[in-house]
């Protein structure tokens, strides 16, 4: 089965604090993906001051993603619409206002 990492796991994975049970789904996976989102959402916590990287949010997220050999999914617009339907059940992310 794929994975498909979303922002905290992304993060967590590039410190090297993955829990171990996501980790283990990681490494089993044909292949692990992540959002187009998560360079977004890195980059306004990191605009915000409350993420410190390293290099800029998109050299980063580059790295991250060649590191771990992580497919990029786009996001089209439709999906992003039906987004905004879905049921307001949390603040995802979290560090938003």
């Amino acid at each position: 089965m794929n994975v498909l990492l979303d922002t905290c796991a992304l993060l967590a994975l590039a410190r090297g604090d993955l829990p171990e049970a996501a980790a283990a789904a990681l490494r089993a996976a044909p292949e692990a993906c992540v959002s187009a989102v998560s360079p977004w959402e890195v980059a306004i916590k990191a605009a915000s001051g409350k993420l410190k990287l390293s290099l800029q949010p998109a050299q980063w997220f580059r790295s991250v993603v060649e590191r771990y050999r992580l497919r990029e999914i786009p996001l089209e617009a439709k999906v992003a619409c039906a987004a905004a339907a879905l049921p307001a059940i949390h603040r995802d992310p979290p560090w938003y206002p």
